[in-house]
């Protein structure tokens, strides 16, 4: 049988995932941090977070990957298993571990809805072989501009919104905000870890009574990019401030790679905003379609700036 040449592994340890993180960057522009692995595990917690990996048995090196996150139904949200970082090293393509090890993590689903963000290429693929045949109204814009071309003078930072930092909000408030985006998914805990993980920088935007109205997150990761996101706001100046704010945080921002944010299609002031800071440069990677299984659970795209993680999660 095809996996007795591997063995398996639930939530192996650290140093698999930096392998295969590094793996994967040699080949494909995924924005994934070293430091991502435990803020997933404690973040989500290791009955809810699920990381599959593949290791031939021959080389003893990792060969293919998948994981899965569990949003369970707290006080009447909606239940979601979300799948990402499904990888598998080019020589062992096409000869089906891939499919095995994706089967493996759907079956950890247990029959909830699922979703995925899909290469457009697989749309079709996923559709007919595990379910995923519900598209959702908006896509994901994948957008990457050269650290060197960045220029924080061209975005607006006048505003009636207040910018803060994460020990001066109240995370109720971000959490409450955050379900309003996402369609009432709680993840209050994962969001903490997310926004103090090593290297993350953050901004948070409150209005003159003090309510939340939008935050922005950047990670520096992996082949030393940038990676934004959770980045939300109610309104192009509020993200226009957040955004300036939160980059002139970034230790030798200018001597990074690359900028990367996945932008809500449905937020064409965040395109313009990217193109702006780009000088003209800001480069479409690719447009993302964003698949469920069960229903679709609708999300406030007009205010996504950039999705918390494209692999992660759905907004």
């Amino acid at each position: 049988m095809l996996l007795e040449k591997y063995d398996l592994y639930l939530n192996p340890p650290q140093w698999r995932w930096e392998e295969l993180v590094t793996e994967i960057g040699k080949e494909l522009p995924w924005k994934i941090s070293f430091h991502d692995y435990d803020t997933f595990l404690n973040g989500y917690g290791r009955d809810k977070f699920k990381f599959l990996v593949a290791v031939d048995k021959e080389s003893g090196n990792a060969v293919s990957c998948v994981y899965g996150v569990f949003f369970p139904s707290q006080q009447g949200s909606h239940e979601v298993f979300t799948i990402g970082m499904y990888y598998t090293h080019p020589k062992y393509r096409s000869c089906g571990l891939g499919q095995q090890l994706f089967r493996q993590i759907t079956a950890c689903a247990n029959g909830c809805n699922m979703f995925l963000n899909s290469a457009p290429n697989m749309v079709h693929k996923y559709s007919e072989r595990s379910g995923f045949k519900r598209e959702a109204a908006w896509k994901v814009v994948s957008l990457l501009g050269e650290a060197k071309d960045c220029d924080l003078s061209k975005l607006e930072s006048w505003n009636t919104a207040q910018i803060i930092e994460i020990d001066n909000v109240d995370f109720a408030m971000v959490e409450a905000y955050d379900q309003s985006i996402a369609g009432g998914i709680k993840r209050g805990n994962f969001l903490r870890k997310w926004f103090t993980q090593a290297d993350a920088f953050n901004k948070f935007a409150i209005n003159q009574d003090g309510t939340v109205i939008g935050y922005c997150n950047a990670r520096i990761v992996h082949g030393n990019h940038v990676a934004l996101g959770p980045f939300y706001a109610d309104n192009p100046e509020t993200a226009s401030g957040l955004l300036k704010c939160t980059l002139a945080e970034v230790p030798d921002l200018k001597l990074r790679n690359k900028i990367s944010a996945y932008v809500s299609d449905e937020s064409t002031n965040g395109v313009d905003m990217f193109n702006r800071l780009f000088n003209g440069n800001a480069v479409v990677d690719r447009v993302i379609p964003r698949l469920f299984t069960n229903h679709i659970i609708r999300s406030t795209g007009k205010k996504i700036y950039a999705v918390t993680d494209v692999h992660a999660t759905f907004v």
